[in-house]
């Protein structure tokens, strides 16, 4: 059989192709980098009640969360102890309470241009209330009518972050032993304009 120029040029053509050194191999892709890393942070901080103007301490607590770099998201679960406080009422009157702040979503945040915004959504339940050192029966269920919103905004830096922001504190119901006190809790506690600032602490070795 008489092989021909043409024949010659498909076969080289052919045998290029199926070679791996051919420029038409098969490009085998890159393996992509894991794009989350997961970091627990301890929380701690404090709240100003605006009505109050009394502040309330926050944490330590932890910030369980995962940080996808290739988004720029943010997802956690937050867990905080209860908070013992102190407010001056009308001016004069001593007034404590444990105030329990109670996640009941994921924060989820997001990170640009070196900044970080996050969202956290908390129920505020009030217990062991005293007026001047008599207590004040509130029950067991007392708490805001719905979660307070806060948003949270600040630089990010991974083993460290300050972040701040101001929030409404809904109003409250439950709040009834002898008698109902939600009105009265509403009208001391609840409104906006509160502030709060919370630092984030990388906790190396923490899986």
């Amino acid at each position: 059989m008489r092989v021909t120029p043409v024949l010659v040029a498909a076969a080289v053509l052919a045998a290029a192709a199926l070679s791996p050194t051919g420029a038409a191999r098969r490009e085998v892709p890159a393996p992509r980098p894991a794009a989350g890393i997961k970091v627990v942070y301890r929380v701690e901080g404090t709240s100003r009640i605006h009505k109050l103007q009394s502040d309330l301490a926050i944490g330590p607590g932890l910030l369980e969360a995962e940080i996808d770099l290739v988004s720029g998201t943010i997802t956690g679960d937050l867990t905080l102890p209860p908070s013992d406080g102190y407010f001056v009422v009308f001016g004069f009157v001593p007034t404590t309470a444990r105030t329990d702040l109670i996640p009941v979503a994921k924060v989820t945040g997001t990170i640009k241009e070196g900044d970080v915004a996050a969202n956290s959504r908390l129920d505020i339940a009030l217990g062991d209330v005293a007026v001047n050192a008599q207590p004040l029966d509130v029950g067991g269920a007392c708490r805001t009518v719905e979660p307070a919103s806060i948003d949270l905004a600040g630089p990010f830096e991974l083993a460290q972050m300050r972040m701040r922001g101001v929030y409404a504190i809904p109003p409250f119901a439950g709040c009834r032993g002898r008698e109902r006190l939600d009105p009265l809790l509403t009208g001391l506690i609840s409104g906006p304009d509160n502030a709060i600032d919370l630092t984030l602490t990388l906790l190396p070795g923490v899986p």
